[in-house]
């Protein structure tokens, strides 16, 4: 028994050893260079590109190092101070990223490593493959341009972690873009600069803190309009643009207006993609060509629009020790998008909010039943709303608890308040500076008489009585 308890105890810390290797990122990529070649050879630059990325390490006790790319890329050279390192890389199958196929690389003596920092340089290419998925849109082609995601999808930097691993966060200092002039590229974070020199674009942004599955860079011919920080990359449908600009900040000025009164300084950028493009990674929204120039009638792009502008107009100031923690982080911006969406939307606009709430209503009771999401997946045990701690967030968003019954909760208020008293007690709830139970208790039975009981089942249970469901 003490055996198997140690071997466990072992296995643990490994992973976490190797969970927590890399702290920081620095990330230098050249799409399309003239000069591009391969092992001397001149070859096309038409899905070429060239990188370079410094990785800092915050432990190396391994006796290897391992890392992992696209599979049409190959390791140039691997630097440590002023020494080159040894290596040795081959193809393996690889279900992160689109093709199937990665390049695994391993540094025998990682003891050699200076100030426990290297530099890799490698180059190849990056073709459309549909392997893996259909919906898999993760290229680099100069007629169309590019494309692609971090751990996952298609890693266009070094992964330093097991296909078996979870996604972690690194510090992504900079990443900096090159392409041929009239080219321009969107990443993931803020954008620091961008110059053209001698006929090369080069964009520097500051992704920060990230997850590696959320560094998303994309490249085209765009063209560009913008208004108060937000960005509209297309190739040719400005009108479209300019509807998209106009229903942003109809949003920002509806949760200015009717939630927290804050001044939102972040950009938001959003991106034309090609087919199956219709992603968000973060402060970056990529619509599909098709969608993005119906985008009066899609309702899936408006509403990925809605979540990612909602998040600071409904923050209240919270500890990670704080049991409300989940639900203020991830569980309000789950359901206030399309609070947003319903109050400036005309019912001629096809978005019914109660035909929506029933279908999640549909899917919520179903996971409870079988304890799996639509496509069979196996769900998190089902939790209390106010038991979920702020370090279980990854584990419950957007799958069940922090969207789904933190939806239904929501809209039950909204439904019994009616919109005039919903409206003011949002207000209110949204100038709070601090937040525990009888502070949201007392708020919410000043509009609701006698609600005590039914919030405590709510927050502090998993029931879901027919007295709580939505009406007919």
């Amino acid at each position: 028994m003490n055996k198997l308890l140690l071997s466990i105890l072992l296995a643990t810390s490994v992973h976490i050893i190797q969970a927590q290797q890399v702290s920081d990122y620095t990330i230098d990529v050249h799409f399309f260079p003239k000069d591009a070649q391969m092992w001397g050879y001149s070859v096309s630059d038409k899905s070429f590109m060239r990188g370079s990325t410094k990785v800092e390490f915050s432990e190396l006790n391994a006796d290897t190092l391992t890392f992992y790319l696209h599979g049409e890329l190959k390791i140039d050279s691997i630097i440590s101070g002023n020494k080159a390192l040894k290596y040795a890389s081959k193809k393996i199958f690889y279900n992160k990223d689109y093709s199937n196929i990665g390049l695994i690389t391993t540094i025998d003596f990682p003891y050699k490593i200076q100030k426990k920092t290297i530099t890799i340089h490698y180059s190849g290419f990056m073709n459309p493959s549909r392997a893996r998925s259909l919906s898999d849109y993760m290229r680099i082609n100069k007629e169309e341009g590019v494309f692609l995601r971090g751990y996952y999808y298609s890693p266009w930097f070094p992964v330093f972690q097991s296909p078996d691993e979870d996604d972690y966060e690194v510090n992504f200092k900079n990443i900096t873009v090159k392409l041929p002039q009239g080219f321009n590229a969107v990443v993931t974070g803020e954008l620091l600069s961008e110059t053209i020199e001698d006929g090369t674009y080069k964009a520097i942004w500051k992704p920060g803190r990230n997850k590696m599955s959320n560094i998303q860079c994309t490249a085209g011919q765009y063209k560009i309009i913008s208004r108060d920080n937000t960005f509209v990359y297309y190739v040719d449908d400005r009108q479209s643009g300019e509807k998209i600009i106009d229903y942003t900040q109809k949003l920002k000025n509806l949760f200015y207006s009717n939630l927290r009164s804050v001044q939102n300084t972040s950009s938001l950028y959003i991106v034309e993609m090609p087919e199956y493009g219709n992603i968000s990674s973060q402060n970056v929204i990529g619509i599909s060509s098709n969608l993005y120039k119906d985008f009066n009638t899609d309702l899936h792009s408006k509403l990925t629009i809605a979540h990612e502008l909602v998040h600071p107009y409904v923050s209240i100031p919270v500890t990670k020790e704080n049991p409300f923690s989940a639900l203020i982080v991830e569980g309000f911006p789950s359901y206030f998008h399309l609070y947003g969406l319903k109050k400036i939307t005309k019912s001629v606009e096809g978005f019914d909010l109660k035909k929506y709430m029933k279908r999640v209503e549909k899917d919520y009771i179903t996971k409870k039943q079988t304890g799996k999401d639509r496509r069979g997946n196996l769900l998190p045990s089902e939790k209390p709303i106010l038991i979920i701690s702020f370090d279980e967030i990854g584990q419950y968003k957007d799958v069940f608890i922090l969207s789904d019954r933190v939806r239904l909760f929501l809209y039950h208020l909204w439904s019994e308040m009616g919109e005039k008293n919903y409206d003011q007690f949002l207000k209110e709830l949204f100038q709070f500076d601090s937040i525990n139970y009888k502070k949201f208790e007392t708020l919410i039975v000043k509009y609701i008489p006698n609600y005590e009981n039914n919030l405590n089942i709510w927050l502090n249970t998993i029931d879901y009585p027919k007295s709580l469901q939505i009406k007919e």
